[in-house]
């Protein structure tokens, strides 16, 4: 009996064995996924592209700047972009009226008679900025403008001098312009720059 169950007990080894050296070759079958239905997968996300360069500023030297002292004001702070006569004449009402109707005599010139004419508008616009100062002895001086999604931006330095006098001033600079900037908006940027 000792040889019969030796015997079963080798059969039994032999067949575990081999069985345990067939399933190690054999990879393992592939987990079934239930069905979710119909899942489609989307598009991969194309990265967005680098932002444009803005365009470089605009030559100072191709354009005309004036400075006009006018009545200073509370709050006068205000940017308008003027592209014909009309315009133009509600413009000069509004600030006649802010300097109780009196403007200077070439300032008044410019706007009735002088070159702000259908003649120049056909070819260009007006940026028109009006700004309060705490001092009279306050200047202004364009440092840049740049045009860039159809927006102006317009850099000023205000020229502040060291000893500066006590009065109030109110400041129209007016910014001749080319038709060939498209713009509908601008944006100002003082910065204080003193002078001696």
């Amino acid at each position: 009996m000792k040889k019969f169950c030796l015997i079963t007990m080798l059969v039994m080894l032999s067949v575990l064995m081999l069985a345990a050296c067939a399933s190690a070759g054999t990879p393992p079958a592939p987990q079934e996924t239930p069905d979710v239905g119909n899942v489609n997968t989307p598009p991969p996300v194309e990265p967005d592209p680098p932002p444009a360069e803005p365009n470089p500023p605009i030559d100072l030297s191709t354009i005309t700047v004036l400075y006009n002292r006018i009545d200073w004001r509370d709050n006068m702070e205000d940017t308008s972009i003027i592209r014909s006569v009309d315009e133009l004449s509600d413009f000069y009402e509004d600030l006649k009226l802010l300097n109780d109707n009196e403007l200077d005599d070439d300032l008044a010139w410019r706007f009735t008679d002088g070159n702000y004419n259908d003649d120049f508008f056909a070819n260009n616009f007006l940026v028109m900025i009006t700004v309060s100062e705490t001092s009279g002895s306050n200047r202004h001086a364009l440092s840049s403008i740049s045009e860039d999604n159809n927006e102006l931006t317009i850099n000023i330095d205000r020229e502040v001098p060291d000893i500066g006098t006590a009065d109030m001033a109110g400041w129209l600079i007016i910014i001749e312009l080319s038709n060939n900037y498209t713009v509908t908006k601008a944006d100002v940027i003082f910065t204080d720059v003193p002078v001696s």
